[in-house]
């Protein structure tokens, strides 16, 4: 896939992004992808901040990944800016690498995804994985937080539990963890493209069928001794895009 200007801004918010970050992004993503990328650091202490930051960035940005905001900020900024800057959130990527990952290891577990449980704990610092599983098909998603456990001890939810995703650290062993920075970056050059072609979404809740076709995208090329693909597979970008396209021009169910 060739790709030319504008280009794609990797844009880290807050001093938990770190200046290093976005640009160690960029660099994977130019690197292994070809995406022209660039990488900026801004501070902003609520969401209209944030999307005024965004808005003053070069006029060859045609699309921000957004990370080290928190959730709600970021997607608060996200829908004001909708008709202006396309913002790809943090936890959108990291939510459809996680889902591609509940989806490859029951399959390698040989359990379909409507048979299988899968606990999510700390569901509430990533609030788009529990619908983004459900939508993929999970036939039982719960969803854990640290509140819950005087009542219900992660042990003892997580009893048969097909996959245990650990967003906060609290099961360890066989759980999946939430994945690297670079394995974030897996569905951004397919998302990046469908952008510059118009296919955008304004709020990731609002279009989970893009985002659950992102995730099934990437369960197809994982190779079979590996958790997920690799940034450098050509072919990730394409089946991103081609994943979108199709869940676009599909009707939305209701």
């Amino acid at each position: 896939m060739s790709w030319a200007h504008p280009e794609l801004a990797i844009v880290g918010d807050g001093a938990s992004a770190g200046v290093s970050r976005p640009q160690e992004d960029a660099r994977a993503i130019r690197e292994h992808t070809g995406v022209p990328t660039s990488a900026f650091t801004v501070r902003s202490r609520d969401a209209a901040e944030l999307a005024a930051a965004l808005r003053s960035l070069p006029d060859e940005v045609a699309a921000v990944y957004l990370t080290g905001a928190e959730p709600a900020k970021a997607r608060a900024a996200q829908r004001e800016l909708a008709l202006t800057v396309p913002v790809v959130t943090e936890e959108e990527t990291a939510g459809i690498v996680l889902t591609a990952a509940v989806l490859i290891r029951s399959r390698r577990l040989h359990v379909a995804p409507f048979d299988a449980k899968v606990v999510v704990a700390g569901s509430d610092t990533m609030p788009l994985l529990v619908p983004l599983l459900v939508a993929s098909g999970v036939g039982e998603v719960v969803a854990w937080r640290r509140d819950d456990a005087a009542g219900f001890p992660l042990p003892e939810v997580a009893r048969n539990a097909t996959v245990v995703v650990d967003v906060v650290g609290e099961f360890g062993g066989s759980a999946l963890m939430p994945p690297d920075r670079c394995a974030r970056l897996l569905p951004l050059p397919g998302l990046f493209a469908a952008l510059r072609r118009g296919l955008g979404v304004s709020d990731p809740m609002d279009h989970l069928d893009v985002h659950r076709a992102c995730a099934h995208a990437l369960t197809t090329l994982a190779p079979v001794d590996r958790p997920l693909p690799e940034l450098s597979d050509p072919d990730v970008a394409t089946r991103v895009l081609d994943a979108i396209t199709e869940a676009v021009r599909q009707p939305r169910r209701r």
